[in-house]
């Protein structure tokens, strides 16, 4: 199985980087767009039928197409980072939240928003040039990368972290494989990597740069988690099993979904 992870693992980045390097933006967009898609379906078949799953996906399908306002776009990130802080509070009260995140309503408003949420900074981040985000001093595409790479190493240090250090469980009524010394690893790690490795290339405060590193991997963290917490009340290990090793599209992108948000929003916010 460690095999077959770490091969499914290497197809996946070197597919990813190549789509966001490579590929122009309409072609870019459709690829994220179909990402989407797939994991909105595998998170609503965690709870609902085939059927509603479907209706599930021409919904988000017809947000992502008539929700496209500028304006609406900051309350839109607004109101996921509000819903992340949410289910945040579910997942460490759990299962004392599990009638509550049993909720259809809830899983309905989760499944749409974060997808849209995530959709959206994709597809804002894709849009900019170098002078967009001139703070950073990098290209939008670029700037993908290192988000995704932030959330993922912060994952990978997280994984291997606890299982090399990990003794005390952390979130084990959701995630009992977590370790609180794999957290405390990734999250005391990857901020001052990507500080430093940033330093190089923009004039913001290294302070400032800390901060929204730290404050992305924490939330990077609570989507991994949340994405436990669902499929916890579920009764299922993974959303589905299309990528060997790593289960489906939902389990692989899940702290993408809150990283990729967060960080366009705090980007908009401060600067």
């Amino acid at each position: 199985m460690d095999v077959q992870r770490l091969v499914s693992a290497f197809v996946m980045i070197i597919t990813i980087l190549s789509a966001i390097i490579f590929l122009p933006s309409s072609f870019l967009l459709a690829f994220v767009a179909f990402i989407v898609g797939v994991s909105n379906w595998e998170f609503f078949r965690l709870r609902f039928s085939f059927l509603v799953s479907i209706l599930a996906s021409i919904a988000l399908a017809l947000l992502m197409i008539f929700t496209t306002s500028s304006g609406s776009f900051y309350y839109l990130l607004l109101l996921s980072m509000f819903l992340w802080i949410l289910l945040g509070i579910l997942t460490i009260s759990f299962p004392h939240s599990k009638e509550f995140v049993q909720n259809s309503a809830l899983t309905w408003l989760s499944g749409l928003i974060i997808h849209l949420s995530f959709w959206y900074s994709i597809s804002f981040i894709i849009s900019q040039s170098a002078s967009d985000f001139q703070v950073y001093n990098i290209e939008g595409r670029y700037l993908l990368v290192l988000i995704i790479s932030l959330s993922a190493l912060t994952d990978t240090l997280a994984y291997f972290g606890g299982r090399r250090f990990g003794k005390r469980k952390f979130l084990k009524n959701v995630s009992p494989n977590k370790t609180l010394e794999g957290f405390l690893i990734a999250i005391g790690t990857v901020p001052i990597i990507f500080t430093i490795l940033f330093s190089f290339i923009t004039n913001l405060p290294t302070s400032s740069l800390f901060i929204i590193f730290l404050i992305t991997c924490l939330f990077s963290v609570l989507g991994d988690a949340a994405a436990s917490l669902f499929k916890r009340v579920a009764g299922v290990k993974d959303s589905s099993n299309l990528i060997p090793g790593h289960g489906g599209v939902f389990d692989r992108i899940d702290s993408h979904l809150a990283a990729v948000p967060l960080f366009i929003f705090i980007s908009l916010t401060i600067f």
